[in-house]
């Protein structure tokens, strides 16, 4: 298999059959959901806990499903949102987020953004997931559910770090 075509050598990428530069609104935000899935990888290879990594797969295939929708490789029949994800898919992420925060400690201040190494790169996720959503509101693309969705990730993101860092025995500081 070859893995490189020469295609976008020259500033352009294929999108839903036409070539369009490589720095149009909707590559940009594709390649900041690529880059969420990317840094999500890595922050799964740190993890030990098998809830939050069935978790964090379920997501990954969210991504992937929302990033072709976008690319225009997924194409909707009889659905709003062809990505599959919905008012329930952003329910879901709810729910995550709400079943780890019970785990955790309230704040009433800014946390310093330290920690273990898996919590560490689950932040990092967190800030890529705001990068990813202002990409999408840019845009303007992605149906109302998927831009939800983009959104409670950044806080089930804050959450999990939070909560991996809590359940390690590291100390937050708080500031």
């Amino acid at each position: 298999m070859k893995y490189y075509s020469g295609s976008g050598d020259k500033g352009k990428t294929l999108i839903e059959g036409r070539m369009v530069p490589k720095n149009d609104p909707r590559v940009i935000a594709i390649g900041e959901l690529d880059d969420l899935s990317a840094k999500m990888g890595f922050a799964m290879s740190l993890i030990t806990d098998e809830k939050v990594l069935d978790d964090l797969k379920s997501i990954e295939k969210d991504i992937y499903l929302i990033n072709s929708e976008l690319s225009g490789y997924l194409k909707a029949v009889e659905s709003k949102t062809s990505s599959g994800v919905s008012d329930s898919s952003v329910k879901r992420l709810e729910e995550f987020t709400d079943y780890y925060s019970k785990g955790i400690k309230d704040i009433t201040k800014f946390v310093y953004p330290n920690g273990i190494p898996a919590a560490t790169a689950l932040n990092i996720c967190r800030t890529q997931a705001r990068r990813a959503e202002t990409a999408l509101i840019s845009a303007n693309l992605g149906s109302p559910a998927i831009k939800a969705y983009i959104n409670r990730l950044s806080s089930l993101f804050f959450v999990l770090f939070r909560w991996l860092n809590q359940k390690s025995g590291f100390n937050e500081e708080l500031f």
